[in-house]
């Protein structure tokens, strides 16, 4: 009896140990519209990399599963103010992912900014990706009220390409509970049998 529960026991271990491993994805948008010159750029790309894991099951990974997001050189976190890492390293600027959910079969949507000031707030700038509208920038200057900005549109031949990194050895190793205990129930089932 102890042994089946051992047996059990193991088995239990290594379905639920291997279940939900948090992993990366990368992914690249290309081609986007110039919003100054209304002119399709099919080499212009917007890429990055988030990590996140499925913890209920549902197939997406939502807001509140997500770890990191990361795009055009910007580390950001869901609704939080990162200090003194990345481009986010200081309490004038504020990298926030607003929305993000990615359909493990392929479609991702996310909204992501930053903004803040320097140190004696005259310049106040903005970046910001909404997915399937635009990305860029705006920049200005909050004395003289000067404005510039840097911005793309999607268009309907914007690609997405996405790709799971591979799964870290520490997870796979996860997994020897579950072949343990398979073995184990395999050598009770033989015993039982009669010869």
């Amino acid at each position: 009896m102890k042994k089946k529960l051992l047996c059990a026991a193991l088995f239990i271990a290594g379905i639920s140990s291997a279940h939900a491993d948090e992993r990366t994805w990368n992914f690249v948008y290309q081609g986007f519209v110039d919003d100054a010159t209304g002119v399709f750029d099919s080499k212009m790309k917007y890429s990055g990399s988030f990590t996140g894991e499925d913890r209920n099951l549902d197939g997406i990974v939502a807001l509140d599963e997500l770890s990191y997001f990361e795009s055009q050189g910007h580390e950001y976190l869901p609704e939080k103010i990162i200090i003194g890492s990345g481009d986010c390293g200081s309490s004038y600027l504020k990298c926030t992912v607003r929305e993000f959910s990615y359909a493990l079969t392929g479609k991702l949507n996310f909204s992501v900014g930053t903004y803040g000031a320097d140190e004696v707030y005259v310049h106040w700038w903005s970046s910001s990706a909404d997915t399937g509208y635009n990305f860029g920038s705006l920049s200005g200057n909050t004395h003289t009220g000067e404005t510039w900005s840097d911005q793309y549109n999607w268009s309907d031949r914007t690609t997405l390409t996405i790709s799971l990194l591979p799964v870290p050895e520490p997870a796979v190793a996860l997994m020897l509970p579950a072949g343990l205990a398979l073995m184990c129930l395999a050598r009770v089932r033989r015993r039982k049998i009669p010869a």
